[in-house]
């Protein structure tokens, strides 16, 4: 596998990980999930998780959705 492909298949992973944790967030929140994908679009906490120097990305759905609460609180 290249480095190229292994870009692609991180993107789309990370990609389908943020509706998960857009869909917690709305839970949580209690607002609906067009709101909740909006908030954590713009948030730090996504702007890391796309980082791949934090290591966001590796941890569970749950911990992101708690840093992200976090961040609003």
């Amino acid at each position: 596998m290249t480095q190229e492909n292994l870009k692609i298949i991180q993107t789309i992973m990370r990609g389908s990980r943020i509706g998960l944790i857009a869909c917690k967030i709305a839970e949580s929140l209690s607002i609906s999930h067009i709101e909740a994908f909006r908030k954590f679009y713009h948030s730090e906490t996504c702007r890391k998780f796309h980082d791949r120097r934090t290591g966001l990305y590796l941890v569970g759905d749950n911990y992101i959705v708690q840093e992200f609460l976090s961040e609003i609180d």
